[in-house]
């Protein structure tokens, strides 16, 4: 069996969904907490939360968006990511907030654009990202 996300990493810790007019809204949290195995040496002396860490929270706060809207069984792969920046490191204490806006596109069915903003728990930005993916059904009830 194959994964297209990081397992066994809780990313977030809770996702709220909601549904708008050309999409949906889903609102993430993840705490970053020092004794997180994923932190041990990334880096030594100054300990942040991985740009790929917050990309896969990212990802798994649109899978429960799919999942929701699409029904369980599906998935939200990602194609591409259009841009990103990081802006504020996430220190173990931290709290990421994710906010990310979708849309599903009317000429390509399945394909998704997320408009992605990231603050830790201060209010500073973190990070900002466009994200292209493709909303699939599959059998593997392991990988929604």
């Amino acid at each position: 069996m194959s994964r297209s996300f990081a397992a066994p990493l809780a990313a977030v810790d809770t996702v709220d969904v909601a549904d708008t007019p050309v999409g949906g809204r889903v609102e993430a949290v993840k705490r970053i907490v020092a004794g997180d195995p994923y932190l041990a040496g990334h880096y030594p002396d100054f300990t942040i939360y991985p740009g790929v860490f917050t990309l896969e929270s990212v990802q798994q706060a649109i899978r429960h968006w799919a999942a929701r809207q699409h029904g369980p069984g599906t998935v939200a792969e990602l194609t591409a990511i259009t841009s990103i920046s990081f802006a504020a490191p996430l220190l173990p204490g931290d709290t990421l907030r994710i906010g990310c806006d979708l849309s599903e596109h009317e000429d390509t069915p399945g394909a998704v654009r997320a408009k992605v903003r990231c603050h830790r728990g201060d209010g500073a930005l973190s990070a900002r990202m466009t994200l292209e993916l493709r909303i699939e059904r599959t059998d593997d009830d392991d990988d929604a």
